[in-house]
């Protein structure tokens, strides 16, 4: 039996975000410092940044309005009552102890990963759009420290970034490797995810 574990329009939100920050990582790290063996040109790196940043804005958007339309943006943030699983969540990901503990759709971490996500990308948008348009923004630039410090903001935006993906890919191959399937194909066979549950208990018996 299967069961819908990703809708349709999370899949969507998903992978559009993937590929934008993908994009925005790589543009903006070639404008940092373009690389020798890749003559690319600087004006279509800035405009194929520019482009990702307000694709990646309108997801961001239509993701929260989705959740909130759905009434389940509780799912995906990591509130302060997520903070009692936090123990036993640590404990699960370390391989301290066997059994998965009820999270429900996210563990903590994931949760914690996608509402700094969301934080990450309103960061990177104000300051994005601070260095876009420099010569009309010096109230802002003067409020946030100047130039230089926008430009820290927003590098280390793209950091958290490039960090986050392979910490995002470790909690879910932690979890269940069936979930990554399920963010293709929106589906998880129900009865193997039984089966992996009841092995788990059989082998922490023995």
């Amino acid at each position: 039996m299967k069961l819908l574990l990703h809708p349709l329009p999370i899949r969507i939100f998903h992978w559009v975000m993937f590929f934008a920050v993908m994009m925005l990582v790589f543009t903006g790290l070639y404008m940092d410092t373009p690389w020798n063996r890749l003559h690319l040109s600087m004006e279509v790196v800035r405009k194929t940044h520019t482009l990702f940043s307000s694709i990646i804005i309108v997801n961001l958007v239509a993701h929260i309005y989705y959740y909130l339309y759905t009434n389940k943006i509780t799912e995906i943030l990591f509130l302060p009552r997520d903070w009692v699983n936090v123990p036993s969540f640590i404990r699960y990901v370390l391989f301290i102890t066997e059994g998965h503990p009820n999270f429900g759709r996210y563990n903590p971490g994931q949760k914690l990963i996608f509402s700094l996500w969301f934080l990450a990308v309103v960061i990177a948008a104000i300051t994005g759009i601070i260095l876009l348009f420099s010569g009309n923004t010096q109230w802002l630039q003067w409020r946030l420290g100047g130039l230089n410090q926008i430009r820290i903001f927003h590098y280390g935006v793209a950091i958290y970034f490039a960090a986050s993906i392979p910490l995002h890919l470790y909690l879910v191959f932690t979890e269940s490797p069936a979930n990554l399937q399920a963010m293709f194909t929106g589906y998880i066979n129900k009865e193997l995810t039984l089966e992996n549950a009841i092995n788990k208990r059989e082998d922490s018996v023995s």
